[in-house]
């Protein structure tokens, strides 16, 4: 209880913004409570400052009908905004009285006043709370029932329950129902659901539902004459697919719950001062099947009735209504209301022969609600006249079931007269729609000297007799085929043998390495990071090197390095660059101070020096 009313506490404080200039004196209470059950009562009220301070709060006259513990508790907050350079300051005030329940009956909240320094002043309006009996074990008090109440097992059902709860347990098929899924506890701590899962719905189409935000957190309600406090889980609409008795498996879930940690006495001092230990415990819960009974559509259903149950409207138009021939217009027939838009499908028409028509375009303009779909369905047919005329356009005809009369509901639109000019360009085109539909099957049945002209292209068609297979095309196509898997087979081959050799993948890999050290080093050098930037020209310069020559470990010298690119004849000249790269680099790191433009100059001989040995193999 107490954890409801702060929740409606902090929901309260954040729409005091919205409320700032209603000047309304608000009532925050709950609906229903039990007999010597606690609740708390509020009156807030929220305005600007700078337009006007309150001056006093008259409280009610008395609370009569209830027991009052405690309050007016005053509490206060403000908040600031700024909305396009225009600053705006709200200011809050809550009054909270703290009550309690003394009998049944339906009693009527007294009204508070709250007067303003201008000479304004805002009262209450009237607000009723209802007071049922008081709850078992109410008596002797929440902790006594919480104390001997240790193991989830021990839990009575009636305090703590899942239930599938339906609008109605009889309906026709397709006609929309309303499956809301709750839990309810009482005496109970629930603190959230572990495991939940949507029930099984076979012989249902179904649709979930957005539930309402007051529904989707903890509050009162009372059911078999006791307060408990539930939540909404889930809402959904759900259309029966077929008759007869349908009986919904029952759902389990599993609760999370706070269950006191071990006995104690009431003049236990330590529960005085930290309160009872408590430990978490889950509790596995089942709902109860429901069975519902669907009924069939009743006989002599019309032609155009397909399934769709509710309350609807029919429209028919064409967007013009003179046009000339080969001129495309469109036809639009929309079913609007409520029901079950699933079944609602394009009407059939039969149009005019001398119009040529496309397959209709449908445009879905339907919100599901609890009464299964609100809002239209639009279905837009495409017609081209071929020739001059007055025609006349089919009426659309639409059936539905009334589930509240009971009874098929036929609608039907006006024939629409269309006057059709003839093609001023003088073309004359047959409509597509009056062209046979002749296959092959059916000209060779008329004869067997009759058979069916092919349409393929020349280039398609053999010498009679002609047999592919061991023909000239057949081999030559078939050494093609020998001659690409021996390509495939020698570069695979190739490919694996380069991968053994280590000195030459280290090779090949040596520039791709550098540059990615260089790379490093030019973020270093945008950095002015200078021992880094260093450090990181010579791992490449020498990394390069050893890749490049396959040399590591001692054998790994300057000496070396010059012995075996000389051995290899390069350029005295590149090589004496590449080993003054490397000492400019050892020397840089350790000496003190130099610039930015040094080390640009350090940057453009390393790459320089690794281009000119990128031939080397």
């Amino acid at each position: 209880m107490n954890n409801c009313k702060k929740v409606w506490f902090f929901v309260l404080m954040a729409l005091c913004p919205i409320v700032a200039f209603a000047d309304d004196l608000v009532v925050e209470a709950p609906t229903i409570v039990a007999v010597n059950e606690g609740f708390q009562i509020m009156y807030s009220i929220s305005y600007s400052p700078d337009k006007k301070k309150i001056s006093k709060f008259i409280p009610p006259e008395s609370f009569s009908d209830f027991n009052r513990i405690a309050g007016p508790v005053e509490s206060f907050s403000a908040s600031y905004t700024n909305i396009n350079g225009t600053n705006t300051h709200v200011e809050t005030r809550i009054f909270t009285y703290y009550l309690k329940a003394l009998k049944e009956g339906v009693f009527d909240i007294p009204e508070a006043e709250v007067q303003f320094n201008n000479g304004e002043s805002v009262k209450s309006k009237k607000r009723a709370i209802e007071v049922v009996k008081e709850n078992a074990n109410a008596s002797s008090g929440s902790q006594q029932t919480q104390t001997q109440t240790r193991n989830p097992e021990e839990i009575s059902p009636d305090d703590l329950f899942i239930r599938m709860e339906f609008n109605r347990q009889t309906a026709y098929k397709g006609e929309p129902l309303i499956l809301t899924i709750k839990l309810y506890w009482h005496n109970v701590a629930v603190t959230s659901l572990t495991k939940f899962g949507m029930p099984t719905l076979a012989g249902f189409d179904h649709q979930e539902l957005q539930v309402a935000a007051n529904e989707a957190k903890a509050h009162q309600q009372k059911y078999n004459n006791k307060v408990y406090n539930t939540i909404v889980l889930a809402r959904l609409v759900l259309n029966p697919l077929r008759a007869g008795e349908i009986t919904l498996a029952p759902l389990e879930t599993n609760v999370e719950i706070q269950l006191p940690q071990q006995q104690r006495t009431s003049r236990d001092i330590a529960d005085l001062f930290f309160g009872q230990q408590r430990r978490t415990a889950v509790k596995q819960l089942k709902s109860k099947p429901v069975t519902l009974n669907i009924k069939d559509f009743p006989a002599g259903a019309p032609l155009s009735f397909n399934g769709a149950t509710g309350n609807f409207t029919l429209t028919a138009k064409v967007d013009k209504d003179k046009i000339t021939a080969n001129q495309a217009i469109t036809y639009s027939v929309t079913v609007s209301g409520t029901g079950n838009f699933k079944q609602v499908t394009p009407p059939s028409l039969q149009f005019p022969d001398k119009f040529d028509k496309y397959d209709p375009k449908t445009t879905d303009n339907v919100k599901i609600t609890e009464t299964g779909g609100a809002g239209s369905k639009k279905f837009d047919y495409v017609l081209i006249p071929r020739s001059a005329g007055e025609f006349e356009l089919p009426a659309a005809e639409f059936s539905y079931f009334d589930t509240r009369k009971g009874d098929y509901v036929t609608l039907k639109s006006n024939p629409i007269r269309l006057e059709v000019e003839k093609d001023p360009s003088g073309t004359n085109i047959q409509p597509i729609t009056s062209m046979p539909m002749v296959t092959g099957k059916k000209v060779e049945h008329l004869g067997n000297d009759i058979v069916f002209i092919k349409t393929a292209p020349l280039a398609a068609f053999k010498p009679s007799g002609y047999v592919f297979f061991a023909s000239s095309d057949f081999w030559l196509l078939f050494a093609a085929i020998i001659l690409i898997f021996a390509i495939i087979c020698f570069i695979m081959r190739k490919v694996a043998k380069d991968k053994q050799n280590v000195a030459l993948m280290r090779n090949k890999k040596a520039n791709k390495v550098a540059i990615s050290r260089l790379k490093q080093s030019a973020k270093l050098l945008k950095a002015d990071d200078r021992t880094g930037f260093y450090e990181e020209v010579a791992k490449a310069v020498w990394g390069y090197i050893s890749d490049k020559l396959n040399m590591q470990g001692s054998e790994f010298s300057r000496d070396r390095v010059q012995e075996k690119l000389a051995s290899q004849n390069v350029p005295q000249e590149n090589i004496d660059l590449l080993i003054a790269v490397m000492e400019n680099c050892e020397y840089a790191r350790y000496a003190p101070g130099g610039n930015h433009e040094g080390m640009e100059d350090m940057y453009n001989e390393a790459i320089k020096a690794i281009s000119k040995l990128e031939n080397l193999k």
